[in-house]
This record gives structure tokens, sequence and C-alpha cells, in this order.
């Protein structure tokens, strides 16, 4: 984003591609081009020799010089040494301990076989200065500032480690904003102070997936729940695929792939390729040059074996929505939106076992960006506009991952014993205000207003006897089930009125303050009759 004298950006860091994004002359999102003309720089660096590489060309080393590239290094900052740690970067630059117990990647590139090594923070700030460098050669000026998206799980600590390797790469720090928070700003979630939504962003990378529940409310966009899962990513995906080749390349020549960490590494760049296509065609090739014993591979699958294949892989991350929604004290049924992002959440098969757990009125969207990966620095970019604008403060966190109270459960008028018609949901940040509007029968002279806390009421399993009774074309249609039910009337309150016509209608408001005190208003506004009822926390 440009003004007159600053220049600021959004930037997704992730484990596998980062991606820088601007808001261009026409208000829009758009994702910055690196050296190579890609929008998606992969996070990587890699050392030959006296050589060093970033993005795509160190990803390319990994086939030949894997034990000298680095990555995976973000989710390492802040973090002390582990031995899970070094397995799970197996196959890459070795981490050590240091004295101190940090972690530090080792390096043995250097053509005197000298020892280069490098901690987390060493890693992203090289490649920090590598991603401004881009941006600024790209649009021709320095960068001033940069919202930058950070997992929803990270601690203080590593907020406050990538905080310093922007400050030592030269990179100008906006605001830090979690990622579900940043893909809500990018999908418009919340941009309408007056529409409350519920919505689910999952969003599925490639060392694994996030699966967060947020709440808009009044134009504030809150993380009520989240999770994070390593079963299901790009990854996951990838070695189905690498293991189904490696399989019809053993059965034809004989040679054991799966045996050759080299051979897998080359057939695991050339999957992702194939895994993409996937998502918009039928049918995807997959070809390596010399895969093993110098023969050479050419092989495809079609999307229909390429689902059968990955099946059961994305069980884990219906089990972390469920779970998610549940553990936030919602059901499935009330949520409006699943907002999806991530490389690996493009594939079509995903996206229809996920829509399946919900019903049809809620709406699964993947159109905030050309590229599901490129939605959250997309957001960040927002976010930076709206800096620049003087619609948000620099000097706090975005609004999106502000500590604010909320409301402990939802509050509205009961219906009946078993209905209760919500005003104020569940988790709307503090204060709060609606107001909702109730007719009465014509000749009414008293409004009767039940004010009670609710519950979402789960959505009843169809019996046999039910699907009969619906397959029947002459039988009635049932009326709809409650979303919420009452759990605890809170107060009665009677207005007495001159007899009601057609046009009467009563405003009923609803305030929450942050002293968490209930005040309820009702108001003839003809009349100006009114009564309120003042309920302490």
């Amino acid at each position: 984003m440009s003004t007159a004298a600053k220049t600021y950006i959004g930037l997704s860091v992730g484990n596998h591609n980062s991606v820088i994004a601007i808001i261009n002359k026409d208000h829009r999102a758009e994702v910055i081009a690196n050296e190579d003309g890609e929008h998606k720089t992969p996070t990587y660096i890699a050392f030959s020799g006296e050589e060093e590489y970033h993005g795509s060309q160190a990803k390319h080393q990994i086939v030949r010089n894997a034990q000298n590239t680095v990555a995976g290094f973000r989710d390492i900052l802040g973090k002390q040494y582990s031995a899970s740690m070094a397995e799970q970067h197996a196959g890459f630059a070795a981490i050590e301990a240091e004295a101190d117990g940090s972690a530090v990647f080792v390096i043995r590139a250097g053509e005197s076989g000298s020892e280069l090594r490098l901690t987390a923070h060493d890693a992203t700030v090289r490649y920090l200065v590598r991603l401004r460098t881009t941006a600024e050669e790209y649009l021709g000026r320095k960068i001033d500032g940069a919202v930058l998206a950070v997992p929803v799980w990270f601690t203080e600590a590593q907020r406050a480690s990538i905080s310093a390797a922007c400050a030592d790469a030269g990179l100008p720090l906006l605001q830090l904003v979690t990622e579900p928070a940043a893909a809500a700003l990018q999908y418009g979630l919340g941009r309408e102070s007056s529409s409350d939504s519920v919505a689910l962003v999952v969003d599925v990378g490639g060392t694994g997936s996030d699966v967060s529940l947020v709440a808009a409310t009044g134009g504030l966009v809150t993380v009520v729940a989240s999770a994070h899962t390593t079963a299901v990513s790009g990854e996951v995906i990838d070695d189905v695929l690498v293991r189904h080749f490696a399989a019809e390349f053993t059965r034809a020549n004989g040679v054991d792939v799966m045996g050759n960490a080299r051979a897998v590494r080359k057939l695991r760049q050339s999957v992702e390729g194939t895994k993409r296509t996937l998502s918009s065609a039928t049918t995807a090739p997959c070809a390596v040059e010399s895969l093993a014993d110098g023969i050479d591979f050419n092989s495809s699958v079609n999307r229909t074996r390429f689902d059968i294949l990955c099946a059961r892989t994305y069980a884990p991350l219906l089990e972390t929505i469920e779970k998610v929604v549940a553990d936030a004290g919602y059901t499935l049924n009330q949520v409006d939106q699943v907002l999806l992002c991530g490389g690996a959440a493009r594939v079509r098969k995903l996206q229809s076992r996920v829509a399946s757990l919900f019903p049809e009125s809620t709406e699964i969207r993947d159109d905030a960006a050309e590229e599901l990966d490129e939605v959250i620095a997309a957001g960040c970019a927002e976010q930076a506009a709206l800096i620049a604008q003087g619609v948000a403060d620099p000097s706090v966190q975005a609004a999106a991952d502000l500590k604010v109270d909320v409301l402990a459960n939802a509050v509205g008028l009961q219906i009946n014993a078993d209905d209760l018609a919500p005003v104020l949901r569940k988790d709307t940040p503090l204060p709060a205000s609606r107001s909702v509007r109730v007719a009465l029968p014509k000749g009414e002279t008293r409004a009767y207003i039940a004010v009670s806390e609710g519950e979402p009421v789960p959505p009843k399993p169809e019996s046999e006897e039910d699907e009969e009774e619906n397959d029947d074309e002459d039988a009635e249609e049932e009326e709809a089930a409650p979303l919420y039910r009452p759990t605890r009337l809170l107060a009665e309150m009677v207005l007495e009125l001159d007899a009601a016509d057609e046009n009467t209608r009563v405003e009923v408001s609803f305030f929450v303050g942050t002293d968490k005190k209930l005040t309820v208003t009702a108001t003839e506004p003809v009349s100006g009759k009114t009564i309120t009822a003042v309920i302490p926390q």
C-alpha cells in the first residue's frame, strides 16, 4: 500500500512458501512476483560452496544438496532445541543444540570445509532481507512498513522472535496479525458492522493444518477457538502420491525408489505439480528424468484415482473441525461460512469432505484470491491499507487479535419454553449493543417481553420414520427446529400500550458493557412509552 510518503506491504511467511502483497491503484490486493516471476517464494535457504541461494533456487538444491539446505526455520523461532525437532527436519541441514540450549542449523558447504552455524533467527533474517529486496525491486521504492501474519498458536516468545528478525532484516514491522484473522479480513468477514457472522477458517498448509472458529460482531473479528494438526497437510498428500508412483516405478523396473533418498526427493518435487494440476484438471502427469538407476519415469494419475488414494488422509482434518466447533460451544449448523486457505486446500475432494460436515445453508468459500495460498498475505495487505488510511492503529495489535472481553452466553427474547431468538450471540466482544423490532397482534394493549440466556440446539437426527414422512409428497413440512433454546430466564417485562394496530412495533434494545451488566429497554416509538430492566452480571 502506498501513500504520498509511505509504502506498506502484507507478508505471509509459511514453512513451505511465502507471499508478498500490496493494495494496488484499484484498491485491490495484488501479489508481488519475485525475481523468477513467481507469486510464491519457497521458504528455503541453501548453501553451495561460497554461494547462498534463496527461494526457488534454494529449493532446487534439495535434490543434490539437501544437507546444506535450511528449511522449516519459521517454526523453530523462539524455541529451544529438542530431539523431536531434529527428527522432524531430518533430510535437510542438521539441527544441533548450542551451549545455551537453542537450536542451530549446521552448514558444511564451504570449499575449505568450514562450518557455518545458523540459528533460526539468523536464517529468518537472511530470508526476510531477500523478501524485502524483492518487494523494493518490484515496486521501485523502499518499504516503509509491513503487516506480517503468524500462526494463531505462536507463543509470545515466537512473536517476539519474529519481530526481532524483522528489525534485524531492516523490515519495519507495523503489526503482527494471526493467520485466521488475516484470512477473515481478506474474505470480508466483519466488514459490515451491522452484520454478525460465525465462520470457520480452514488453513491447509504445507506442513500442517490450522482450524479456527472466528466470530464477527459489530465489525470486530475475534478468534474464538483454534487447533493445529500435522496429520493433514500438503506434505501428507504428497507422500500418498510419492508412494503410489514409486510403487508403479518398482513394478515396471524392479528398482526400489523408496530406499533411495535422492530419488524420493526428485519424485516429491514432481508430485507437487501433479497435485496442483489435479485441482483444475481431471488428469495430471508426473515425469522425472533419471529417477533411479538412470531410468526416466513418465506416468499420470486421474482425479478419481487420486481421490481414492487420499481418501483416508482427510479424516483428521474433519475430526479437528468438529472438535474446534464443539469446544467453542457451537454446533456445525451455526457456522455461517467456511473460509478455505492454504495451498493444499485447493484439493477438490478435501473441499467436498469439509462441506459434507455442514448443512447446505453454510457457505463454503474459496474465492478470496486467485490462489488459496495468497489469501493470508492479501489479508495482511488489507490491514496495511487500513493503517495507511488511519483506520487501524499500528501501535496496537490488529483488532482481530485483541484480547477483549466477550459475552459468555447468548442472550435474547424467549419465544416459548423451547425457542430463543438470540439478539447478542455467545462470544460477542464487549461492550455490545443490538436492537430488534417486535410486532404485536392487532388490538393488543400489553407487550410481554421475556429475556433469557440460551444455548445452541444440535440438529435432531432424522429417524427412518421421519425419512418416510419426508418422502411422502402429501406430508406436511415440519416447522424448522430452533437454533437456540432458553437456559436461564433473566427478566420479564410488561409494557402497557394503547391498542396496537397493524403498524405497531416495539423496539427492544440490548446493551452489555465491559462490566457484563445487561440493560434491556423496550420502547414503542409512536407513543414514546418505554420500560427498562437492568440485569447485573
